[in-house]
């Protein structure tokens, strides 16, 4: 620790409302310092994995890969796997940007995720793009070069997993792990035409994930088909010692038998305000897989959820305030969540001090660092809106097994379509709401506006992706 400075307790002193007359500056700067030791005698050993891993850099059509080796492919239950995993899902050996000019991780350890992939025989290929620092939904920030879209040519792939969504359109892997803050993994299933999960949060571990925020953040697969998405997930789900948030999460089920389970008799409920929202192609499509899901002997009928259009803007606040100060702390974090290595807090302050993070993380950092060092009447108020939304999801889903609506309102935009703060909010209307709520979340293809994919999202309550996975099935199946 570094010494501590009379000036530094003084300020504290003051901060609480006493007098900082020299004989309590005096006491507490003695009562620090004796503190500051017991805590210097604090040391952790992290994991550490002995592989041998030569990495190379990318080099496909798509600019899908940032790294690519070689690492896995024993027996288990996914041995007939190819898979990839974000940048910010750390692997021993393989240095990790997260999308960023400035910034570069050399993780010591693996990602709690690789090792459950590797262990049930996966063949992990590589990492891949992603938009700086997961704050973006297009695949263009990446410091890297943007991520094509094999679906849709000249438009984006979606962010910010815009690499593993590339990935499993192109075919380099069958499934690939993706972060989702606000929509991050969805958003490129739905662009990209594949499958992509949202777990329940703190459903799969974050431990050597570099977060954008810790209370928003989950980890989910992406994959060709819902039942190889739902394989993945079986491995990744589950308790995991390494991060606390895990703990008290039931251990995976049985994901894969619920994708040909059927949805004969599910009560389903469609969003008005999503529906609403969408472009009408978009939105038709929607509806023509929920009358496939009512002859398949489902019930349907819309509903509502109050406060979903304030969602996005409450994970804007959140993810940046948090971001902002745990960046400006160089990865310094106290509260429940993952722990952080010192390896990964060297590497952040080395950012720091150089300043060249990109554009958009940097206009992300000193704004909403201004706004964390304030009186911190805005994340309040943010956590105060995702409370009562995720009240109201709750009260909803007790009425049906699962709601529906577009994963986007829109299918794959031009490169340079959307930007800004308000092309964010529009590509996260309808999947920001559920990162709030942190019910499960999963994107199934469900048709095509002008050879574009459309992505319709089902959303059912905590820990029960079983039954998102049985409308997805069904969806898919039709």
């Amino acid at each position: 620790m570094p010494p501590i400075d009379r000036s530094d307790v003084e300020a504290v002193v003051r901060r609480h409302g006493l007098d900082p007359d020299d004989e309590t500056v005096g006491a507490y700067l003695e009562a620090t310092e004796d503190l500051a030791t017991q805590y210097g005698g604090l040391a952790a050993e992290h994991p550490e994995r002995d592989t041998n891993i030569d990495p190379t850099p990318g080099d496909d059509e798509y600019n899908a890969f940032r790294y690519r080796f070689e690492l896995g492919g024993g027996d288990g239950p996914l041995s007939d796997l190819d898979v990839a995993v974000k940048e910010n899902v750390v692997v021993a050996g393989v240095p990790s940007t997260c999308g960023s000019p400035g910034f570069e991780y050399d993780p010591p350890h693996n990602a709690t995720v690789v090792d459950r992939l590797v262990d049930d025989g996966a063949t992990l290929l590589g990492t891949t793009n992603m938009d700086e620092f997961a704050f973006y939904i297009t695949g263009e920030t990446c410091a890297h070069g943007r991520s094509g879209n094999p679906a849709v040519d000249g438009c984006v792939p979606g962010g910010s997993s815009s690499g593993s969504g590339a990935a499993v359109a192109a075919g380099y892997v069958d499934a690939a792990l993706g972060t989702d803050t606000g929509g991050s993994v969805r958003i490129p299933a739905s662009f990209c035409g594949v499958v992509g999960i949202k777990p329940t949060h703190q459903r799969v571990s974050r431990f050597g994930v570099v977060d954008l925020s810790h209370s928003l953040d989950h980890v989910g697969p992406l994959a060709g088909n819902v039942r190889t998405a739902a394989r993945v997930l079986e491995t990744i789900a589950g308790p995991d010692v390494a991060d606390p948030s895990t703990r008290g999460t039931p251990d995976p089920a049985d994901y894969v038998d619920s994708v040909d389970a059927g949805v004969d008799g599910l009560d389903i409920g469609v969003v008005a305000e999503a529906m609403a929202t969408s472009e009408d192609a978009v939105a038709a499509q929607v509806s023509e897989s929920v009358a496939a899901l009512e002859e398949a002997g489902a019930t349907a009928e819309e509903t509502s959820l109050a406060g979903y259009a304030t969602m996005g803007p409450a994970v804007g606040a959140i993810a940046g305030l948090e971001f902002a100060a745990f960046v400006g702390a160089n990865g310094a974090s106290y509260s429940t969540g993952t722990g952080t290595t010192a390896a990964l807090r060297e590497a952040l302050a080395a950012a720091n001090e150089r300043g060249d993070f990109g554009e958009n993380v940097m206009g992300l950092l000193v704004t909403n660092g201004v706004v964390a060092d304030g009186d911190g009447a805005a994340y309040v108020a943010a956590k105060g809106m995702q409370r009562q939304f995720t009240r109201t999801v709750s009260e909803v889903l007790a009425e049906y097994d699962a709601l529906v609506m577009p994963t986007t309102p829109i299918a794959a935009p031009e490169f340079g379509e959307l930007e800004g703060m308000d092309g964010l909010l529009r590509a996260v209307e309808n999947t920001a709401p559920f990162n709030c709520s942190g019910t499960p979340a999963v994107s199934v293809p469900c048709g095509a506006v002008d050879g574009k994919p459309v992505g319709l999202q089902v959303v059912t309550d905590w820990n029960d992706e079983s039954t998102a996975l049985r409308v997805a099935g069904a969806v898919e199946a039709r």
